[in-house]
This record gives structure tokens, C-alpha cells and sequence, in this order.
């Protein structure tokens, strides 16, 4: 019982044949099925990870496994409770979805959980590569808004995500990150430094550092670089292990849709408590970047 990890994303595209010049020829995931407004792609099996939306560009909805019905009937209790709009749906929106609840964050953003089917847990992360620069699975999402991060996480606590790092500069709150699963975070939310973003990326799972030397030389290859990193997070400044220490690497799809690459998270009990760090400005760039004194200036002020 409880909720895993990411199952899918759906994110818009201003393009959907440049979206995928990106996402199938440079990341090298799988088409499953396309219509004029719409491609699923996988990174790999036959359940859709990714859904490109013809639009402009941001998210427009994202979704965590269940393991049953039973996890659907609760948070939609618990929603119902609170006063929450929640829609049943009948999960044939992409392959391999199944029962599947939404709703809608305080932030704005559209939720979803939903099953798998008979043939798959859903929100289970693979992170075999296979020797392959393609990425293995999806991993995490970074939500931005205007909405103060301890009203998402009261949120996202009460539907069962449990509290794994919070951020604060100057003493006000920033940034939370949540996880479903055992992982170090599976979901997280950031102010935003632009009103209008509502995204700050959308993270695909890599398997270790060799992956991360063959999907480097993929983008190099191809004509593309890496915003930011590789990596490894460092919010224990100094740490290399515990909540908020996992490795990365950022690039921008075709429309400014932030992706990671993430790996390396460890694994906590449930009870563990949270870290919470209390930063000042100057040492933003600290906590996101450990092995190095550099940091994008993007990353801190563009968001989709």
C-alpha cells in the first residue's frame, strides 16, 4: 500500500517533430503510438513514460504508480475529506496506464495517480542501461509555482509522499522534496523565480557514471551540451551521502522543457527523518554543485 514512484509525464511541445529530433534521435527513446496532437515514447517496454503534447511548452500533467485499487480509494478518501475535486478515469489515455485518479495540487498542477495493469507495478524504476546511452526510465519531477513549498508539502503528506529535504534561504522556505518510494525524493517544488514557470524539470533515470560518460558523448555527438553538470547534488554541504546528495545532469529540450538525468539516490526508511537546511544566498551554488564552484545561471531563474 502506498504510492511509488513517477510513472509518466506529459509535457508540451511547440513542435511535435522537433520534440522528437530531441526525445527519439538524441535520447534514443521509443515511439509507441503518435496522432496529430500527441506521441508516447518509452525508454523502454510498452508504457508509455513520456507523453509530448502539442502546445507551447511546460507541463501539463504527470503521474505516480499505485500498486491497486485499494491506494486509489484512499487518497481519494482523503481528498474528499479535504474538500478536493478528484475524477475517476478510466486509464486508456496512454499505453499502459490503468485505473488512474486526478486531481489537482494547490499549486495548479494536474495529478494523477494510477495502476499498472496485470503485467506491471506502476512508478517501479529500471536502471539496468544495458550498456545504451538511452535513458532507463522516468526518475522525479521539479514542480515550480507561486504557492508557499509548506502548503505542497502539507499536501503531498497527507496524500502519504513522506518529507525528505527542505530548503530554506535567508530563513524562508524554498524548496521541499518529497518521496513516494524508499528513494531520496520523487517529487519536488521550488518558488518560482518567474511567475509563469511551472516546471522546473522533468528527470529521466541513468544508471551509473558510465552511462553518464556514453549519454555525454550521445549529446556531443549530436551537437548538443549539457546545461549544468554531471554532477552530485551536495545539500548536506560536504556530504556526499544522505537526502539531497544524488547525481545529475541538466539539458534543455528544443523548447526549453528542462530535463535531468539523475542518479545514484540512496534509499531511507520511512521514519527517517528530514533534512532541513537553512542556507544563505552565496551558498545556493554549494548545495546544488559539490564537486565543483560553478552553477548555470539558468538554473536558478529559468524554469517552462
Amino acid at each position: 500500500m502506498g504510492i511509488n514512484r513517477i510513472d509518466h509525464a506529459a509535457i508540451r511541445v511547440g513542435d511535435l517533430g522537433r520534440a522528437l529530433a530531441w526525445y527519439e534521435d538524441v535520447l534514443g527513446l521509443t515511439v509507441l503510438s503518435r496522432d496529430a496532437d500527441t506521441v508516447h515514447l518509452a525508454c523502454r517496454g510498452k508504457a508509455a513514460d513520456i507523453t509530448l503534447v502539442k502546445g507551447t511548452q511546460s507541463l501539463e500533467n504527470f503521474t505516480f504508480g499505485v500498486d491497486d485499487q485499494e491506494d486509489l480509494d484512499r487518497v481519494e478518501s482523503i481528498l474528499k475529506k479535504e474538500g478536493v475535486t478528484a475524477e475517476r478515469l478510466n486509464g486508456d489515455s496512454r499505453p499502459g496506464e490503468g485505473a488512474t485518479l486526478k486531481f489537482h495540487l494547490p499549486s495548479g498542477h494536474e495529478m494523477r495517480l494510477c495502476t499498472g495493469g496485470a503485467e506491471r507495478r506502476a512508478g517501479i524504476s529500471d536502471f539496468d542501461s544495458k550498456g545504451s546511452h538511452v535513458p532507463t526510465d522516468m526518475d522525479h519531477l521539479n514542480l515550480l509555482g507561486e504557492v508557499d513549498p509548506a502548503v505542497m508539502r502539507d499536501f503531498l503528506m497527507m496524500i502519504g509522499f513522506k518529507s525528505s529535504l527542505n530548503i530554506s534561504v535567508g530563513g524562508q522556505l524554498a524548496g521541499i522534496w518529497l518521496r513516494g518510494s524508499a528513494y531520496d525524493h520523487d517529487i519536488a517544488y521550488m518558488r518560482a523565480v518567474r511567475p509563469s514557470d511551472r516546471l522546473h524539470h522533468v528527470a529521466f533515470a541513468v544508471e551509473d557514471g558510465n552511462h553518464y560518460f556514453r549519454l555525454s558523448d550521445r549529446l556531443m555527438d549530436t551537437g548538443h551540451r549539457w546545461e549544468f553538470g554531471p554532477g552530485r547534488h551536495n545539500a548536506g554541504l560536504g556530504k556526499s551521502t544522505g537526502f539531497g546528495t544524488n547525481n545529475y545532469a541538466y539539458a534543455f529540450d528544443p523548447f526549453g522543457n528542462r530535463n535531468e538525468f539523475s542518479s545514484g539516490m540512496e534509499q531511507f526508511a520511512d521514519d527517517t527523518p528530514p533534512l532541513d537546511a537553512d542556507i544563505a544566498p552565496e551558498q545556493m551554488t554549494e548545495v546544488m554543485n559539490g564537486w565543483g564552484y560553478e552553477m548555470a545561471e539558468t538554473f536558478m531563474t529559468v524554469g517552462s
